[in-house]
């Protein structure tokens, strides 16, 4: 049975997941990658999608910022006479560089994003931080940052795909972990309905055993239909069902013939 015939059969059939039991562990392991990868392409769609729509939010705000320079620690600019306050959907972006305004002024914004005479000024719920353009020591300006912008979005599908691949590995890692423990508790529930299988037997079903709840917690995760705690605990009952029924499914041993 190929690889995506025991994904379809361990999403429906715990008899057909009891018979995987004599297969060889390296072929598990495989599987456990595929799952994983099964897994993670929606992820990759939400991740791909929320990074594209911050890219191109930033190109937008900064493709629209009035001219400015940095230079010896100063803000300057040659369109500005007074100070620059746009109010956007992620908060405020100020430019100032007439001095007019300092960091104290910005602590009335919820969120701003502030170039200041002397220093940038980022406010997120009223905890400011403020870099001081010495402390930066390289010059700059609304041209190069466009143009930094810009680079970062045309390197997008190489960021993209980092992020996915750290994260799929990550996710794999972790599954493994989850099916050693599937394991142990396979191990402890054998004992009244299949006392005959080996810790590698229990270890290979726990890895098809896991499908289904992995499914159900990547829909349920991507639709947003439960939190985490409550994802957790759906996981953990639909696979300790799972197990009760491959268990059940296993053939009890022949008694020996005693003449």
């Amino acid at each position: 049975m190929n690889i995506f015939k025991q994904f379809v059969k361990s999403l429906i059939s715990p008899q057909t997941i009891a018979s995987f039991r004599f297969q060889k562990i390296g072929k598990a392991i495989l599987y456990v990658f595929f799952l994983m990868l099964i897994a993670c392409i929606p992820l990759a769609f939400q991740i791909g999608s929320g990074l594209n729509a911050l890219f191109n939010t930033v190109h937008k705000y900064v493709e629209e910022l009035p001219s400015f320079y940095v230079e010896d620690g100063l803000l300057g600019s040659d369109e500005l006479n007074e100070p620059y306050i746009s109010e956007t959907d992620h908060g405020f972006i100020i430019i100032d560089p007439t001095g007019d305004l300092n960091p104290t002024d910005i602590s009335d914004y919820d969120i701003a994003y502030a170039l200041l005479e002397r220093s940038a000024v980022i406010m997120v719920a009223g905890d400011p931080e403020v870099v001081g353009y010495q402390e930066i020591g390289v010059p700059f300006s609304s041209d190069e940052l466009l143009s930094m912008v810009e680079t970062v979005n045309n390197l997008f599908p190489l960021i993209l795909s980092l992020i996915v691949l750290g994260v799929y590995l990550i996710g794999t890692a972790v599954k493994f972990i989850v099916i050693l423990l599937l394991s142990l508790v396979m191990l402890l529930m054998k004992s009244s309905m299949a006392n005959q299988l080996s810790y590698k037997q229990c270890w290979i079903l726990s890895v098809y055993t896991a499908t289904l709840p992995t499914i159900i917690l990547v829909i349920f995760g991507t639709l947003n239909l439960l939190g985490m705690p409550l994802l957790f605990i759906l996981y953990w009952i639909i696979a300790i069902i799972i197990i009760t029924y491959v268990l059940k499914s296993i053939p009890k041993p022949k008694d020996p013939i005693t003449e």
